[in-house]
């Protein structure tokens, strides 16, 4: 394995496959109100179908990735997407929102099975030292989603409806469906049992990453899912292409500064990206109803998004220390809580309070995350400082037990 060439065209099929099932999450976002109308529901309505599907995912995430542990790997993956292309097909036909409900809650449990088995999936099409480079390169696909499948999604909404979207998007799925079951080498299964998640919990400082983890996947979604309403009633036309699109452009910029910055001052990234994220929706809240003011805002807050999801993940695998894999499961589960409560919350207030509510309630819960991440500086979010001492108590260890 060692002496092959990366295997970077099976590589992209998988971050193909990541750029489609974020695309299947969160499309709604983008066509909101052209869904609204077609389904006869409100538009809150639409907006928990991005809550629905993050239900899907909750539900899954951890006990499917027990449960199909020695399944062999290629034909569930195959099975997989195959689930992301029917519940695209039914949703492109559905004429009822409850059956569209239970295809966003069927394609969420796909995408609670897809995210862990892609990560083992790709680790094992490579050799040790280009794991980090093929799990990287998978997780590509998400901020492509976002950056640019997103916004080209809620452009071709305007252009060919909201249903030649959905589509659009079933026949790219049903091309990597091929793709894959072509091109794909199949890889075994993993025999290795897993440990429970209690264990987890209990090492120093998980439980402080995970609540943050939530808040923050909270504060984001509450917001970012009813951005069309909020354009609406502060004046402007609703264009959720574009702000999606300038989102995306400011997630690629908060990533390419993460990547710079998480391993020489991860601490201070981090509360750097929060207090942006904080100042940006504080800003949306007073003035949004100024375009320059609020498409300026969403940049900067694109630009905290983009860095949040790496840094929190890094903080997940240094605290949950020898379970990576539980760890990176219960993350995904816990983010898409936060999925779910956001685009369900924001509903709530949407109807009962108004849209203007909706970025206010979000920055309060980003003032929640600042205190948790400084509450959490001894374990949870350890300054670059306390992470030498803590490797060199590791490294004494180590030489003591080797004599």
């Amino acid at each position: 394995m060692s002496r092959e060439k990366f295997p970077f065209f099976s590589l992209l099929a998988f971050t193909m496959v990541a750029f489609s099932a974020i695309l299947t999450e969160l499309l709604p976002a983008g066509l909101l109100l052209d869904m609204a109308t077609d389904l006869q529901v409100h538009a809150s309505s639409i907006g928990r179908l991005v809550s629905y599907y993050a239900l899907g995912t909750v539900l899954t995430a951890f006990p499917a990735t027990t449960l199909t542990r020695n399944l062999s790997r290629k034909p569930l993956l195959l099975a997989v997407i195959f689930g992301f292309f029917l519940s695209n097909v039914i949703t492109t036909f559905s004429q009822n929102y409850w059956v569209t409900v239970i295809m966003r809650i069927l394609a969420g449990g796909f995408g609670g099975i897809l995210w862990p088995l892609m990560a083992g999936y790709a680790a094992r099409l490579v050799n040790e030292n280009n794991t980090g480079k093929a799990i990287s390169m998978v997780m590509a696909g998400s901020t492509i989603a976002l950056s640019l499948g997103l916004p080209i999604g809620a452009f071709l909404g305007q252009i060919i409806g909201w249903r030649g979207t959905f589509a659009a998007l079933s026949a790219l799925i049903f091309i990597l469906l091929v793709w894959i079951a072509w091109k794909i080498p199949g890889v075994k299964a993993d025999e290795k049992k897993m440990d429970i998640p209690v264990k987890l919990f209990k090492m120093p400082g998980v439980f402080l990453v995970m609540a943050t983890t939530f808040t923050t996947s909270l504060a984001i979604y509450v917001t970012y899912t009813y951005l069309s309403p909020i354009m609406v009633t502060n004046g402007i036309k609703d264009n959720a292409g574009l702000a999606l699109g300038l989102f995306g452009i400011g997630a690629v910029l908060g990533i390419l500064i993460t990547a710079r910055f998480i391993d020489t001052h991860r601490r201070s990234t981090l509360l750097l990206f929060i207090l942006l994220g904080a100042s940006a929706l504080f800003i949306i809240s007073l003035a949004a109803h100024f375009y320059f003011v609020f498409y300026t805002c969403i940049v900067f807050w694109g630009i905290s998004f983009g860095g949040l999801p790496s840094l929190l993940q890094t903080a997940t695998i240094n605290a949950a220390k020898g379970l990576p894999e539980i760890g990176s499961s219960i993350t995904v589960t816990v983010y898409n809580i936060g999925v779910f409560s956001g685009a369900f919350i924001g509903g709530l207030i949407l109807d009962y309070t108004g849209p203007g509510a909706i970025p206010w309630t979000s920055f309060l819960l980003m003032v929640i995350v600042i205190s948790l991440v400084a509450m959490g500086r001894k374990f949870a979010f350890p300054s670059r400082h306390k992470q030498a001492i803590d490797e060199r108590i590791k490294s004494k260890k180590l030489i003591k037990i080797k004599k």
